[in-house]
């Protein structure tokens, strides 16, 4: 929705100094570590302060609900925290937009009215909604109501700023057909095979279709059905309807938006097979609290509609991956560092695997503002094993974290926001209290970097949520004529511009920003564990992620579009070869549209499936022929 001098353990005390001597902070000006450590201890033990003295109603609020009406009121704490900011967005008239569980959701949203808020979404329980601060407690204290939380922040998969080659044509020419068009052979596959999209019907679901009448007069669209009331905001959807109507002109198509709430995103889910009759559904959008080791809300949603026929397709995410060292992403076993914080309580994380102690992955400077997840291997909704997330500044203070308690009834997972200043910023995981389990880190489009002797740990497996959900197609992306030339981050090595002699020849590649797998599950969707007793990195089980490759980089009419980057546009072109498929065959099942399409697919990487481009460049006519459909 985004990496160390090697100290032996028993070279210094156990303490707070010990921390810092081991993490990177030069041992030659001892007076600095000394003032660094001061500052990290006096941060965490503020916070944990707060985490300790928690009233009934505070108990049921996120850490940063808290931490942030706690600093309005105490300017002591302020003082400990100077540099401590809570990520809460409080507008000019003191809201904040929040998520609240529930189990009488029409009596909590008339409470939330009454207290001066006003209804975003509500549905069986829960109501996202926005919500005076200062009546936060008299909500979350209601017997009805589990949780109080900030909404749950949401990304579509678009890259931006890089404008080439193509623009002036774009923008010169009466309409625009995607490059991905020729790249993928479903021109020539139309003419081969006589179809077209007939009969099939696909689906959008992205941020908005602000400029769907404007993309329909100039007769880049036909009719969409929109889901009544889901129109949504902005124009990615727009984008996407045009790059599947360019590839599979004669396929009705539909839209709902993704944005409004996770929740509502389920039942748009939902909404699109049953009011809308979709064939075939497809997404770029990830909630960044989908769990990456257990099917949750929007992922059951996409298992419901998968299971009753639908053809599902996903953005794999633009998180970046560990063969270019793109990816900002670290999973592995919570091991228990050495190294205490004085005064503090819990274990930190250890990072490295060998006998040093390394407390703290650096952060890079293209992190800046950027979302941190943290999640562990304990089933959604119970997690009885407390875990806590701190991002540190140069000077050792704390300026975010993410402290919720864990007590058996809570999701395992927290979320914390790098500044969007500075730098020298570093991620720290603190076990609170519990057991060990598989830990999931994960700077959202942001890295790890090595910074002065901390040293450098990731993995593959960002690709994560309802992308991975078993019977949907996590697609990743590949250039259709120019690769993304802009720099992800400062020292990038420059990719080609192109054109290139063609998609996915011999001088192509991936998307360098495209997210990569395998995916590490522990839970089944209602929360039994996969492996009883072993929710460790030997046991669960892997789902190859993503399936597919499809082309990006392409032309739309649509402003801000123009080209189209990123794993957004992968995924329609994608669904749109479906389409292609289900004309030529209507009573294709399932199973067989995806051998199809896997077994025909081009390899990028290495021979058969890998963790970037899965089982690599789909193409229409060879899927075509893989179903069985003769040319006509």
């Amino acid at each position: 929705m985004v990496r160390f001098s090697r100290v032996a353990a028993h070279a210094v005390p156990l303490t707070v100094g010990a921390l810092l001597l081991t993490t990177g902070v030069s041992v030659a000006q001892p007076s600095t570590v000394d003032a660094a450590a001061a500052r990290t201890e006096a941060g965490i033990s503020a916070l944990q302060s707060i985490k300790k003295s928690l009233t009934p109603a505070e108990r049921k609020q996120s850490s940063q609900l808290v931490v942030e009406k706690r600093l309005r009121g105490d300017r002591t704490l302020a003082a400990k925290l100077p540099d401590y900011r809570s990520g809460v967005g409080v507008s000019a008239s003191g809201t904040v937009s929040v998520e609240i569980t529930a189990t009488r959701d029409q009596a909590v949203a008339n409470a939330v009215e009454a207290a001066g808020g006003t209804v975003r979404f509500a549905s069986p329980g829960g109501v996202r909604a926005d919500l005076p601060l200062s009546a936060v407690d008299a909500i979350a204290g209601r017997a009805d109501v589990a949780e109080v939380k900030p909404a749950a922040q949401a990304t579509t998969w678009r890259e931006e700023g890089n404008r080439d080659f193509r623009v002036a044509a774009a923008q010169a020419a009466a309409t625009q057909v995607s490059e991905g068009d020729k790249a993928h052979g479903a021109d020539a596959a139309r003419t081969t095979y006589g179809v077209s999209g007939s009969g099939v019907k696909v689906c959008v679901l992205s941020d908005g279709v602000d400029s769907l009448a404007k993309s329909q007069s100039a007769g880049e669209l036909p009719t969409v059905d929109v889901l009544s009331g889901q129109k949504g905001s902005g124009d990615e959807g727009t984008a996407m309807l045009e790059i599947v109507h360019d590839l599979a002109p004669n396929a009705a198509l539909g839209f709902a938006t993704a944005f409004t709430s996770e929740a509502s995103f389920a039942a748009n889910i939902r909404a699109l097979r049953t009011t809308g009759h979709c064939t075939i559904i497809v997404d770029d959008v990830a909630y960044f609290d989908e769990s990456p080791f257990q099917d949750t809300q929007v992922a059951q949603a996409v298992n419901e509609v998968t299971a009753a026929g639908v053809l599902y397709f996903s953005s794999a995410g633009n998180s970046g991956n560990a063969t270019d060292g793109t990816s900002g992403y670290y999973e592995g076993d919570f091991r228990a560092s050495s190294s205490k914080i004085s005064g503090v309580t819990g274990t930190p994380h250890d990072f490295d695997p060998s006998t040093t102690t390394q407390n703290f992955d650096a952060l890079s400077a293209g992190s800046l503002g950027k979302p941190v997840t943290l999640f562990w291997s304990d089933p959604w909704g119970k997690s009885a094993n407390d875990y806590d997330l701190f991002i540190l500044n140069s000077a050792g203070s704390v300026v975010a974290s993410s402290e919720n308690g864990q007590s058996g009834s809570q999701n395992p997972y927290e979320i914390a926001s790098v500044p969007t200043t500075g730098s020298g910023y570093k991620v720290a995981v603190v076990k609170y209290s519990g057991a060990d389990r598989f830990i999931a880190l994960n700077v959202i489009r942001g890295r790890f970097v090595a910074s002065g002797s901390l040293k450098v740990f990731s993995t593959n497996g960002v690709t994560n949520g309802h992308s991975s959900a078993a019977s949907a197609f996590s697609v990743a992306a590949a250039p259709a004529a120019g690769a993304f030339t802009r720099p992800l981050e400062t020292g990038d090595p420059a990719n080609p511009a192109g054109p290139y002699p063609g998609l996915f020849s011999a001088s192509s590649k991936w998307e360098r920003f495209s997210s990569d797998g395998k995916r590490h599950l522990f839970y089944n969707a209602d929360g039994t564990a996969i492996t009883p007793g072993n929710v460790s990195s030997t046991g669960g089980t892997t789902r190859s992620k993503p399936d597919i490759t499809a082309a990006d980089g392409v032309a739309t009419s649509v402003t801000g579009f123009q080209p189209f980057y990123g794993t957004s546009a992968a995924a329609p072109h994608a669904a749109a070869i479906a389409a292609l498929l289900l004309s030529g065959k209507p009573t294709a099942t399932p199973a067989e549209i995806r051998g199809a399409l896997v077994s025909s697919a081009i390899d990028l990487g290495t021979p058969g499936f890998d963790t970037v481009t899965g089982n690599g460049v789909i193409m229409a006519g060879p899927a075509l022929a893989a179903l069985g459909v003769q040319p006509k």
